[in-house]
């Protein structure tokens, strides 16, 4: 990572989420960095999450939160020290602007992190909770510029509209090798579905994804499926062999390279998961489809996102009625 230049006003986030919680905080990310003309912002966080955003989103740095200590912080303020050069200090030492998503409501962590920014130099220090209340009517980007305006007696922080994370260039090109090497036309209709989550009561029934998928090729629409580990591990083998069998599949594919991917994508389908934030972030046309979760709090980011809310049968059993709602949504968006 490149250190922000001295006479740079910087800020940092601190996020150890997964994809999509993360990438639920780049429009908030981007209002703080205009609303205090901020040169530089840097993500501390899980790389394999955020390795992508530089130069692809309003973030210009990462760090790994792997290489700083931040276990520290959740200790005894009582017995909290740190050592000359120390590198939990050192991390913060060139930020005007801390925002940590980690620690809220821990007793002793956000005088720890006070303290450890606090003993280099004077500089602005946020906590912020990385959930939403139940109670709470808004977008989980609303509800982190609410907390934060309260925090710091803003009057207004507006979210941005443009979409959160612009590809590269050289992310199409890149998409475009990757859909040609498995047998797809890139200049045809494609659908890209993905058909897991972090959770698996947010995964519709793979039946489901597996027929829709069955319809639209009757259409003349080419599907791909993307598998990544969760799947894998999780899903039956019956299931992933189907899978394997009748459709095209890329699995275990890099953050990096599924966002590639997607570029090449005219709809994707998928399930409440980091992905389908990926998609609706990126500016895709993106059906996602909620389960347990609040879709009003959490739906993904984006110009042309549709949020559909199957039946609760239907994510443990096959469900010919919503296969064809779900076919109809996609039809519509293509």
């Amino acid at each position: 990572m490149m250190r922000c230049q001295h006479n740079q006003k910087s800020g940092v986030i601190l996020h150890t989420g997964a994809i999509g919680d993360c990438v639920l905080t780049l429009p908030f990310a981007a209002s703080i960095k205009k609303t205090y003309g901020l040169d530089r912002l840097d993500f501390i966080g899980n790389t394999e999450h955020i390795g992508f955003y530089p130069d692809r989103t309003c973030i210009d740095g990462i760090i790994s939160a792997e290489s700083i200590p931040l276990h520290r912080l959740f200790g005894d303020s009582s017995d909290f020290f740190l050592d000359d050069k120390d590198r939990l200090s050192d991390a913060f030492s060139e930020y005007e602007q801390v925002v940590s998503f980690l620690g809220f409501g821990h007793p002793h962590f956000e005088a720890n992190l006070l303290f450890a920014v606090h003993c280099t130099h004077s500089a602005d220090v946020a906590v912020l909770p990385a959930k939403v209340p139940g109670n709470y009517s808004k977008r989980i980007t609303d509800f982190y510029l609410h907390c934060f305006q309260q925090e710091n007696q803003f009057q207004e922080l507006a979210v941005p509209d443009t979409p959160a994370i612009t590809p590269l260039p050289s992310d199409y090109s890149a998409g475009m090798e990757i859909v040609e090497k498995a047998g797809l036309n890139p200049d045809a209709p494609i659908v890209v579905i993905h058909p897991g989550s972090g959770s698996p009561a947010k995964c519709w029934h793979t039946e489901n994804f597996l027929q829709v998928a069955t319809v639209l090729k009757k259409e003349g629409i080419q599907i791909l499926f993307l598998l990544g580990p969760a799947e894998i591990e999780r899903f039956s083998k019956e299931s992933i062999a189907r899978i394997r069998s009748q459709e095209t599949t890329l699995e275990n594919v890099p953050l990096t390279q599924v966002l590639q991917v997607l570029t090449q994508a005219d709809v994707f389908l998928g399930n409440d998961s980091g992905i389908g934030h990926l998609s609706a972030a990126m500016g895709k046309r993106t059906v996602v489809l909620f389960g347990p979760s609040n879709d009003i709090h959490y739906r993904p980011l984006g110009p042309n996102v549709s949020v559909l809310r199957p039946s609760a049968g239907s994510f443990s059993a096959s469900d010919q009625t919503e296969q064809q709602n779900i076919f109809k949504a996609v039809l519509e968006m293509l």
